[in-house]
């Protein structure tokens, strides 16, 4: 507690009057709300989108659109007859291997999702199906992975932060949300961190601008020590840099079915820095944020962000959304379609030496079947029938899971 003490004093000296500064920071986001209220009025869309086919084209204006927002859709990454297949193979292995019985023996392990229901979990914690594998190491992903990529600012006059176009696969888990669900809704938040990002040094540096009155300045998608935030150990926090988050669609779906919602402003985590700074927060808080866990955004202090919460548009078989890092997302409560939500999580995760350390040690998991670092060591999958092997890869997935070397 004393550390949250000691570095509000020092941010708040970063600025010549902290108030003020919330105050212009604030009067941005009500800007770009009335923005976005403009574009619904009209029926526009307010998550940039692109289909897969029109990324080799002349893509500034999006580009754009999407460093604005923080967020965009690729539609038809995949052949939806190809992604029906995945998902009907995704659910062989589940019932296959009889996950349902095993993960309720091991509730409790995975304290993130602990108030999942332990009959039928809606985030499953596997890892290495061959459905998963598909989606990660294919050349479309890697296609949409480059772009994303290349998005950002990467180089600058100290180091090359990553490779934008040599991808590292970072393992996560799917979602299978069936009709009526209740019990996964995620409140707004933010993950790779929460407490950090205001203690951190490289943190520090990176929202520097943030804090020292230049707002108009700071860019989210430039790079510079990205790759040199540390985080405190927890199964519920990314210990690489993304440079985006996402997921592909296995199932169509859309508002109300259970699913993403997004605040899409890339600059909206300079609100959650700066309101913690003010005076109405105890000295020893971070508006809730608390270590090891997600980066809440929450009604007492984040009222008028929340006003900015859109659930995102329909999405079908093979088409992806991804958001930049510090957007903020959450989870409809519930699911009132008729039918199963189903998404494989895949982020974009440039070779650079904080991704490479980690996916070190992921693929020693991988080898054995386990559970990556980064998550509760359930490791459902060691025994599992149809687990995806080394033999069974490609020579990009091995590159991507650190197996072989890239050059």
């Amino acid at each position: 507690m004393d550390k949250i003490i000691q570095v509000k004093e020092i941010l708040r000296k970063k600025s010549k009057n902290y108030n003020n500064n919330f105050q212009n920071i604030e009067d941005f986001v009500k800007k770009e709300f009335n923005e976005i209220k403009k574009l619904k009025q009209n029926s526009e869309n307010i998550i940039p989108e692109i289909s897969f086919d029109k990324l080799s084209n002349d893509t500034h204006s999006i580009e754009k659109l999407i460093k604005k927002r923080g967020c965009v859709i690729i539609r038809d990454v995949f052949d939806d007859n190809r992604v029906l297949e995945l998902d009907k193979s995704l659910e062989n292995y589940i019932i296959n291997n009889n996950y349902y019985e095993h993960q309720k023996k091991k509730v409790g392990i995975d304290n993130y999702f602990s108030d999942l229901k332990s009959g039928k979990p809606q985030i499953y914690g596997l890892y290495w199906s061959n459905s998963q594998s598909e989606i990660r190491h294919s050349e479309e992903m890697q296609t949409v992975k480059a772009f994303l990529n290349n998005l950002w600012i990467y180089e600058n006059d100290e180091y090359k932060v990553f490779d934008p176009n040599r991808e590292l696969c970072y393992a996560d888990r799917v979602r299978r949300r069936e009709p009526g669900d209740n019990s996964l809704g995620l409140s707004p938040h933010c993950d790779a961190g929460s407490v950090e990002r205001w203690t951190d040094p490289s943190y520090q540096i990176i929202y520097n601008n943030i804090f020292s009155d230049n707002f108009n300045n700071y860019d989210p998608f430039n790079a510079k020590y990205r790759d040199r935030t540390i985080e405190f150990e927890s199964p519920a926090v990314a210990h690489v840099f993304r440079t985006f988050q996402g997921w592909t669609a296995l199932t169509e779906q859309g508002p109300k079915d259970g699913t993403l919602q997004l605040i899409p402003i890339a600059k909206a985590m300079a609100y959650v820095l700066t309101r913690a700074l003010l005076d109405d927060v105890p000295e020893n808080e971070l508006c809730g944020s608390k270590v090891g866990k997600a980066l809440s955004v929450n009604e007492t202090y984040h009222s008028l962000l929340l006003e900015g919460l859109i659930s995102i548009p329909k999405m079908y078989p093979g088409d992806t959304i991804w958001w930049h890092p510090d957007v903020i997302h959450a989870v409809e409560d519930i699911h009132l379609g008729k039918n199963y939500s189903n998404v494989i999580y895949v982020g974009s995760t440039p070779y650079c030496k904080k991704n490479l350390d980690y996916i070190k040690k992921q693929s020693k998991k991988f080898l054995e079947g386990k559970s990556p670092p980064d998550f509760a060591a359930e490791d459902f999958e060691v025994n599992y029938k149809g687990r995806v092997t080394e033999k069974d890869l490609s020579l990009l997935a091995k590159k991507q899971l650190g197996l072989i070397d890239w050059n």
